[in-house]
């Protein structure tokens, strides 16, 4: 579903070069929990935004359902990532001054037809167990609600791949295992497949496979 081939990301500047990733070679299969572990500054977010193109590679090909969207422009690219992705960060991203449903609308409101939005955005609110805090700021919200929140934005535009970055990091170990029983649920009722980064050995263990990076390159334990 999901294939890097040959991927090297070089960060430059006049006086440095910096090789975040060196040659990596990954496939996703469709329908798979995938985690991704390692130490800070090896990589792994730089390969999740590779993986959900929010970033180009230096070299090396992303191949998403058989096409090759590495040379896509701008625009191509923003659609399809649009329609494929669904994002879910660490530090949830929500916009405080927008009430829940308003934040879970946001993906849709990107697209040329994306339906009933208000509708749609309900749908996944309830999924998630927060029909109750729609009219809700953020900052009204405990950080497993917020969280929650961020995984119904994710979820909204009926994404096939959901990409996650460090999802329970600032969580409670409580919070963190709901979220991960919500993940596992969207994994395994939805057919979604999800990439996780995680520092949580535990929570890893919890996924169909575990990948595991040091400095920038996939390694083997």
């Amino acid at each position: 579903m999901l294939t890097l081939n040959d991927i090297n990301k070089i960060y430059r500047t006049k006086t440095i070069e910096t090789c975040a990733l060196n040659n990596v070679n990954l496939h996703v299969e469709k329908g798979e929990f995938l985690s991704i572990m390692g130490p800070s500054g090896c990589g792994k977010s730089t390969l999740l935004n590779i993986m959900g193109l929010l970033d180009r590679p230096t070299s090396g090909t992303v191949t998403v359902n058989g096409e090759d969207v590495t040379g896509l422009g701008d625009r191509e690219l923003a659609r399809f990532r649009n329609r494929t992705f669904g994002f879910v960060f660490q530090s949830f991203q929500l916009i405080n001054t927008l009430s829940v449903l308003d934040n879970v609308t946001l993906p849709l409101l990107y697209r040329s037809n994306p339906g009933n939005i208000e509708q749609l955005a309900r749908e996944a609110l309830e999924k998630v167990g927060l029909s109750h805090r729609m009219t809700h700021k953020p900052t009204q919200l405990s950080g497993g609600q917020a969280q929650r929140v961020a995984i119904a934005r994710a979820i909204v535009g009926n994404p096939a791949i959901i990409l996650a970055d460090e999802p329970c990091g600032n969580l409670d170990s409580r919070m963190g295992s709901e979220i991960m029983e919500l993940l596992h649920e969207l994994n395994t009722s939805d057919g979604r497949t999800i990439v996780m980064v995680t520092h949580n050995e535990s929570q890893a263990k919890e996924t169909d496979r575990i990948v595991h990076f040091f400095d920038g390159q996939q390694v083997t334990l």
